[in-house]
C-alpha cells in the first residue's frame, strides 16, 4: 500500500521536474534510475529469499570452517 502511494507521488514529481527541465534524460540517468528501481523491487519482492539463501550459505561456511583447526593457534 505504501509503495502505491510512493508511486502516485513519484509520477507527478517526475512530470513536473521534466517540464521545468530540472531532470535531464540521458542514457546514464535512465540506466541509473532503472537500476535503482530494480534494486528496490528485488529487495521488496525477493528479500526473504535472499536472506534464507545467504543464511544457509553462512551456516555452511561456519560448519566448514569449524572442521579445520586454526593454524595460528
Amino acid at each position: 500500500m505504501q509503495a502505491r502511494k510512493m508511486l502516485f507521488a513519484a509520477i507527478p514529481s517526475i512530470c513536473a521536474s521534466s517540464s521545468k527541465k530540472i531532470s535531464i534524460y540521458n542514457e546514464e540517468m535512465i540506466v541509473a534510475r532503472c537500476f535503482i528501481g530494480f534494486i528496490i523491487f528485488s529487495r521488496k519482492s525477493l528479500g526473504k529469499t535472499f536472506k534464507v539463501t545467504l543464511d544457509g550459505r553462512i551456516q555452511a561456511i561456519q560448519e566448514e570452517s569449524q572442521q579445520f583447526p586454526n593454524p595460528n593457534e
